[in-house]
């Protein structure tokens, strides 16, 4: 498959977004930075795996099925299950109460129907049970219609359409508590990512090469911005389709504006992008953990009281944590990319090969 430096980029931008709404304090409430940064993930992720699934070979569909939830699996479990493992050593409550949920991938059900904390370390699992649910059916799908675009583009808009309408218009009310975490929603966006791959591979059906121009790059910058700051009922679908515009123009064109190009091409930008996984995974728990055991044993001892103008700081921690957090987070997962998770992606051509 071929490499896409800027969604690498994409997936920098995706990670930061997450990390605002977390460490970031008013700052991340002040624009639904959490919420598009797990958007962009989930097309970026969409669009990969659907461009991965529909490259021909002549190989049977069983083998292309378990290929791909072979590969997938290596990517993905090693290093989720040795944090729920670690989690459930150091005695994380919400860990062994939701064991069940979150061995299975399931968790983003349970955070629903057992009234989960939103602060526990383990909350943004939620958005790891909703990919891997749709890793399992997607694949039948694609490898079985891949050499019927306009049947697969007809379903992928089916999804979208059915996800996106729960969101907005809660066409089935009894499932509305579960509108932001469910497969039956958030698989919009994945679905979003998944028709840009089938137009991308098919130019015969949708030509992109109105992505070029230029009034719809700022024009969706501008959208996009506007979005994040004023939170409507069309938010969702809006987002969605920005996501597909930004994944799509990254992976095939040069962006207008110059310094958006130089960023997601940057070569440190880049490089955090693709140990964003890590990133995801460790920073809650990471932070929780530094939190309770080290940064909390000296932070309450501070008089704020004596430092006059500077009290306010006692109620605004996260201007502190915020970067130590984000580059000790960035550092584990560095090192888990370097000593764990590519020793173990290496066996992918081994025991699954495309």
């Amino acid at each position: 498959m071929n490499y896409y430096d800027k969604i690498d980029g994409l997936r920098f931008v995706a990670i930061f977004l997450v990390i605002i709404e977390h460490f970031a304090g008013f700052l991340g409430k002040f624009i639904s930075a959490g919420y598009y940064g797990v958007d962009l993930f989930f097309v970026i992720s969409g669009f990969l795996i659907t461009t991965i699934l529909l490259k021909p070979n002549e190989k049977s569909f069983k083998t292309n099925y378990l290929n791909f939830i072979g590969r997938r699996t290596l990517r993905i479990f090693p290093l989720y299950y040795l944090t729920v493992l670690l989690l459930w050593i150091v005695n994380i409550d919400t860990v062994r109460e939701q064991l069940v949920w979150v061995l299975t991938y399931t968790f983003n059900y349970a955070i629903k129907i057992n009234s989960v904390n939103d602060n526990s370390p383990i909350i943004h699992f939620w958005s790891l049970s909703v990919e891997e649910q749709f890793y399992i059916f997607w694949p039948i799908l694609i490898i079985s219609l891949k050499k019927y675009p306009r049947v697969l583009i007809s379903l992928t808009l089916a999804f979208i359409i059915v996800g996106y309408s729960q969101m907005v218009f809660n066409i089935f009310p009894e499932l509305s508590k579960f509108n932001y975490v469910s497969l039956l929603t958030r698989s919009a966006s994945l679905c979003m990512g998944a028709l840009g791959a089938i137009i991308s591979l098919n130019p015969e059906l949708i030509s992109l090469d109105f992505l070029k121009k230029k009034w719809l790059e700022y024009v969706l910058v501008f959208i996009t911005i506007f979005s994040l700051i004023i939170k409507t009922r069309y938010q969702p679908l809006i987002l969605g389709f920005s996501s597909l515009y930004f994944v799509l123009k990254a992976a095939h064109f040069d962006f207008a504006i110059n310094i958006i190009n130089q960023f997601l091409k940057n070569k440190h930008i880049v490089k955090i992008g693709t140990v964003a996984y890590g990133i995801y995974i460790f920073h809650l728990p990471l932070a929780y953990l530094l939190t309770k055991y080290v940064f909390n044993v000296f932070w309450l001892k501070i008089d704020f009281a004596s430092w006059g103008e500077y009290s306010y700081l006692h109620y605004h921690s996260w201007i502190i944590k915020f970067p130590i957090y984000s580059v000790l987070t960035y550092l584990l997962a560095l090192f888990s990319f370097k000593y764990i998770e590519s020793p173990i992606l290496k066996l992918k051509d081994k025991f699954f090969k495309y």
